[in-house]
């Protein structure tokens, strides 16, 4: 049976201050890292194309909370998948993509690069990349977590499966949003430290890091310490700070 008001989330205080709040931590990031005049660290086509890899991720983030107030949630959580690739694509970028893959996604789009491209690696294996390069550590440990955490319910919202036919039918808890929202946020924490490492400046990373503790209660809850920390506490590596 279709629904004529897409399975809209009740709007109830607890929706509204968690998505009041997912905006507030966001505005609170790009000032962090000083969106207006952001600089990275140098403009390699490593570090540029990380920057735009983790910007995307940004740009997802936002997205899912336009849906989430606009009573889209089926999409909305779907989008956090396509969140979380690009936020690992941008932390592969950086630290374990080839010269020649930095090279195929830096060229000027045309249908001979786009097929190029294409025969990258996709998520599976740049993790497995990752896992190699000591100076992603801290990285990786976040973006494992929340794929081992949320894979299988997002695969199933992006392909039609169950989870995406079962809350269409019969709709969706607030508590669900809440804490799709917290993942998001979580999510949004990591790609703003990729960006906020990628100037090279520790005292950037530092201003992101403190925004952990002000916006606590609106990121995921922290794994036991056997798994490591939460996505949002995951920290790269920066590059060499610049002398200046």
């Amino acid at each position: 049976m279709v629904n004529s008001d897409h399975q809209a989330v009740d709007t109830t205080d607890a929706l509204n201050q968690a998505l009041g709040r997912a905006e507030e931590l966001d505005e609170a990031l790009m000032s962090a890292i000083d969106a207006v005049s952001y600089r990275p660290y140098d403009n390699s086509d490593r570090i540029s194309a990380s920057v735009s890899a983790a910007s995307v991720a940004l740009e997802h983030g936002r997205a899912l909370r336009v849906l989430v107030a606009g009573g889209l949630p089926t999409t909305a959580l779907s989008i956090m998948r396509l969140q979380h690739e690009a936020l690992t694509r941008a932390v592969w970028l950086l630290y374990a993509a080839s010269d020649l893959a930095i090279a195929k996604l830096s060229a000027p789009l045309t249908k001979e690069t786009e097929a190029a491209a294409g025969k990258l690696p996709m998520l599976a294996d740049m993790l497995k990349q990752l896992a190699d390069k000591p100076g992603a550590a801290q990285p990786l440990i976040g973006l494992l977590a929340f794929k081992d955490n949320n894979a299988v319910a997002l695969n199933s919202f992006v392909h039609g499966g169950i989870h995406a036919l079962q809350r269409q039918a019969r709709g969706y808890p607030v508590s669900l949003i809440v804490d799709a929202l917290r993942n998001c946020n979580g999510l949004m924490v990591m790609a703003v430290m990729m960006l906020a490492v990628l100037t090279g400046r520790q005292a950037v990373v530092h201003r992101v890091s403190g925004l952990q503790a002000t916006f606590a209660d609106d990121l995921p809850t922290p794994l036991p310490a056997k798994a490591g920390p939460s996505p949002e506490q995951a920290q790269p590596t920066a590059p060499q700070d610049p002398k200046n």
